[in-house]
C-alpha cells in the first residue's frame, strides 16, 4: 500500500484544524504553506492501521521556523512529532523528536543525543524528511542519508500501529510530496535501546495532583529520570502541580540533593522549604534555554534516618514547551513508601 498528495492542490483527504495552513506556491511549485503564528498540525482524516510504515515529505525552513511530520495521532493535541529547523549560526540540534502532548510541544524534557541531532538543513531549499515508523519506534532520515540521523527506540506515545498522519510546521514553512507507504517491520539495535535511570539515585516514583483538587495518582519518570507532567495535565498559564515522595533509608547521611524543572519550582524537604526558583526558555544560543536537566540547581541536604519526604510544586508559566521536574537524592539505599 502506498499513496502520495503534493499538498499544494490535494487536501481533500485532510483537516487543516486550527494550522492555519493554506495550499500555496513556494520557488516555483505547489506546497501547502505554514504561515500561522501558532503550531497546529494538518491531519489526515483518516487514521493509518499498520504496522510499519514509511513517511516521507519535502520540506523547506526559513530562518526561525520549524517544519515536521506527525504521526500516531490521536488528535491535534497528541501526537508523535519529529521537525527540523534550517541550519544555524551556534550549531545547535536541529533535528528534533518532540511528541505533543495535551496541546504542549516537550523539547524542554525530550533533549539530548536520545532525541536530538544536528543534521544539515539549508535555510529556504527543498530537503526531504522520511520516517521509518514501526510499532515502537521510529528512525529518522534527512536528506539522502543512507544511514539514520536519528533513532527513537521508544515512542513516547506507546506502539504507533494505528493513528493519523499529517504535517505540522510554524510560520514560514513548506511542504511538498506527502507520501506514506507500507514497509517490513525491522527490528532496533539493541545498541540504540535507551537505559532506564538508575534506581535509587533519581528519583522515578512520585505522587502527583494538579491543584486545588488533590486528586493523588502515581506517576513514573520518563527514561531520561524527568516527570513528565503534560502526560498528565493540560499546561495552562499559572497552573500548578504538587509532587511528592516519602521514602526511607537506614541511617541519617548528607548528600547533595540536584534538581531541575520547567517553569516555576518551590521544593521541601521533610515539609522545610529549601529551594524556590524559577527557569523558562530565552532566545537560542543562550544558557536560559528552560530544558530540564536535573544538575541545573542543588542544594545540601541532611537526611534523617529512616522517613524523609520530598514535595514539589511545579508552576506552568509558558504553557508550551514541557513542563516537569527531575530530582536527584544522591542515595542508594531508598526504599519507597
Amino acid at each position: 500500500m502506498s499513496k502520495h498528495w503534493n499538498l499544494g492542490g490535494d487536501l481533500k483527504d485532510f483537516d487543516l484544524g486550527k494550522s492555519d495552513a493554506t495550499k500555496g506556491v513556494w520557488l516555483d511549485s505547489d506546497a501547502l504553506c505554514f504561515q500561522g503564528e501558532h503550531c497546529f498540525p494538518v491531519l489526515l482524516r483518516e487514521a493509518l492501521f499498520m504496522n510499519s510504515f514509511r513517511l516521507e515529505a519535502e520540506v523547506a525552513c526559513t530562518p526561525g521556523s520549524f517544519v515536521g511530520l506527525v504521526f500516531g495521532a490521536v488528535d491535534e493535541s497528541n501526537f508523535e512529532l519529529i521537525y527540523v529547523s534550517a541550519d544555524n549560526e551556534w550549531d545547535l540540534p536541529n533535528l528534533q523528536c518532540d511528541p505533543v502532548m495535551n496541546g504542549s510541544s516537550t523539547w524542554q524534557i525530550y533533549h539530548g543525543p536520545r532525541y536530538q541531532a544536528l543534521v544539515r538543513v539549508p535555510s529556504e531549499q527543498w530537503v526531504k524528511l522520511s520516517l521509518k515508523v514501526h510499532p515502537d519506534s521510529v528512525s529518522i532520515y534527512v536528506g539522502e542519508a543512507s544511514k539514520p540521523n536519528l533513532v527513537i527506540p521508544n515512542l513516547k506515545h506507546g506502539r504507533a500501529v494505528s493513528g493519523k498522519i499529517g504535517v505540522w510546521g510554524s510560520s514560514p514553512s513548506y511542504v511538498r510530496n506527502l507520501t506514506v507507504e507500507k514497509i517490513q517491520t525491522e527490528l532496533i539495535n539493541e545498541e540504540a535501546a535507551e537505559s532506564k535511570p538508575q534506581e535509587g539515585t533519581v528519583v522515578t516514583e512520585w505522587m502527583v495532583s494538579k491543584l486545588p483538587e488533590h486528586n493523588w495518582i502515581k506517576a513514573h519518570v520518563e527514561e531520561n529520570g524527568t516527570l513528565n507532567l503534560n502526560r498528565l495535565y493540560t499546561s495552562e498559564r499559572g497552573a500548578v502541580v504538587q509532587a511528592k515522595c516519602s521514602f526511607n533509608i537506614s541511617e541519617e547521611k548528607e548528600t547533595l540533593l540536584s534538581f531541575g524543572f520547567s517553569d516555576h519550582l518551590r521544593l521541601w524537604v521533610n515539609e522545610k522549604e529549601v529551594y524556590q526558583g524559577e527557569w523558562k526558555w530565552h532566545s537560542p544560543g543562550k544558557t536560559t534555554d528552560g530544558r530540564i536537566r536535573s544538575d541545573h540547581a542543588n542544594v545540601s541536604i541532611r537526611w534523617q534516618a529512616g522517613l524523609n519526604t520530598i514535595r514539589a510544586e511545579v508552576t506552568s508559566e509558558e504553557e508550551m514547551y514541557g513542563w516537569g521536574l527531575s530530582v536527584i537524592v544522591g542515595l542508594n539505599d531508598i526504599f519507597y513508601i
